[in-house]
């Protein structure tokens, strides 16, 4: 009988391995050495998101040689696919995909910023006198540009009252002719933080983003939080309400598997979110609501849908299948329990990061509100001191994946940078006067 039940278990043992190195077999897909994501202009935000995707890509896969191609922007990233010319490309979402291209991962939403020069007395857009005069609506080939036209047809303005030369957004930091600036681009853009740094430019909105949004679905009402961008005052003044569309990384429709897979673990399970917190969080990815996308992102976010293709395997060469279903439906139903505790307790644990970021904000609150009472240079330098501790604190005890992907924790750490060169500021004053006195 022992020898029966040992003859049993090895027999079961061989078939296990069989399936197994024929499954891989199947499976195996050989990756290209050579990876080439379109992306946008150098120094955009598009081509330095690419640029540390690439890296990471470098780093999972040593060897591979990843090319960045620089573009005009999402027009020209989709002709790259379609051609053959591009592996992956960032793209903003204002159409639904050619047939030829599928869906990667969203990456995050891209507010519509207008700036405009102060001088102009421009609040908000509400109607087409609001706006005339030499506008920068992008460049020829990007969808910033047609997101901009949109725009300009909600309101009514004419294409008479505008003059626009197919311009990047950046001019209007140098060319003072150029009045205001139409930009749809993630608030992380480094050239948007410097525009909006100088003293003769302000970020506006628009009077009716709900009703923008929903004549045009591939735009949500977006509110860009007071205070977002850092400078000598935090900009802006007061939550600017918008519209704003989703980045989409994209991806030959046939692109293999494990090409799919890695460009997502370059994103999801490298440090990448630390550099870029808006980029949305895999869990938000896996929920979002994309027309099309490649068949291997559910797999990447959902294992278990793997275990089909287990099974019809092991149905194919064995005699019993009720008894391995049985068994597979059981082991499943062991594994979902207890993805369903873990993901219950680390909710649990995020939900108690999120009290504690609620702690840190109202902290430096109060830090702000008690400083502005003292103007020694001295006493300034204790509350000094505090903001740094309350940003050390929420960096060593807030490691919540989630919580460090809230928006929240991003104007956290823009409200501490912005209060500590408030009060830098404030003791160079006090110095200065003090000098001034003594003389």
């Amino acid at each position: 009988m022992v020898k029966l039940v040992r003859l049993i278990l090895a027999f079961a043992a061989t078939v296990a391995l069989i399936v197994g190195i024929l499954m891989w077999y199947r499976s195996y897909d050989p990756l290209p050495h050579k990876i080439r994501i379109a992306a946008g202009q150098e120094n955009g935000l598009y081509h330095t998101l690419a640029q540390e995707i690439a890296k990471r890509l470098q780093e999972r896969n040593p060897g591979w040689s990843v090319l960045i191609l620089v573009s005009p922007g999402t027009e020209a990233n989709i002709d790259l696919l379609l051609n053959d010319e591009a592996d992956f490309a960032l793209i903003q979402t204002v159409s639904p995909l050619p047939k030829k291209i599928a869906g990667i991962t969203p990456l995050f939403p891209e507010p519509l910023h207008i700036i405009v020069r102060k001088k102009k007395g421009i609040n908000e857009i509400k109607e087409p006198k609001d706006l005339k005069g030499r506008i920068a609506l992008g460049l020829k080939g990007s969808t910033m540009r047609q997101t901009s036209h949109t725009v300009l047809e909600h309101y009514g303005i004419p294409a008479t009252r505008i003059m626009d030369k197919e311009e990047h957004f950046g001019v209007i930091g140098s060319d003072k002719g150029v009045d205001a600036a139409l930009v749809t681009t993630g608030w992380m853009n480094p050239i948007v933080e410097k525009l909006l740094q100088l003293d003769d430019l302000k970020l506006i909105g628009i009077g009716d983003p709900e009703g923008l949004a929903m004549r045009h679905p591939w735009l949500t009402v977006f509110t860009i939080p007071k205070g977002l961008y850092p400078g000598k005052s935090p900009v802006p003044t007061e939550p600017v309400r918008t519209v704003a569309v989703m980045s989409l990384l994209v991806g030959q429709a046939d692109a293999s598997d494990r090409l799919v897979h890695e460009a997502l673990a370059a994103i999801y399970e490298t440090d990448l979110r630390s550099s870029y917190p808006a980029l949305l969080s895999a869990k938000a990815a896996k929920e979002y609501d994309a027309a099309v996308m490649h068949p291997s992102v559910a797999k990447y976010h959902d294992p278990s849908a793997g275990l089909n293709r287990l099974s019809q395997g092991l149905e194919l060469i064995s005699k019993s299948k009720e008894a391995l279903f049985g068994v597979g439906a059981f082991a499943l139903l062991i594994w979902s329990w207890v993805r369903r505790r873990r993901e219950q307790v680390a909710a649990t644990a995020d939900q108690a990061q999120r009290q504690k970021l609620d702690d840190f904000i109202g902290r430096t609150l109060t830090v702000e509100l008690e400083q502005m009472e003292v103007a020694e240079p001295e006493q300034l330098r204790r509350f000094l001191r505090r903001v740094t501790q309350i940003k050390q604190e929420a960096l060593r005890e807030l490691t919540s994946e989630k919580v460090r992907g809230d928006q929240l924790f991003s104007i956290f750490l823009s409200q501490c940078a912005a209060l500590s060169e408030k009060i830098q500021m404030r003791m160079i004053y006090g110095k200065i006067s003090e000098e001034v006195e003594q003389a």
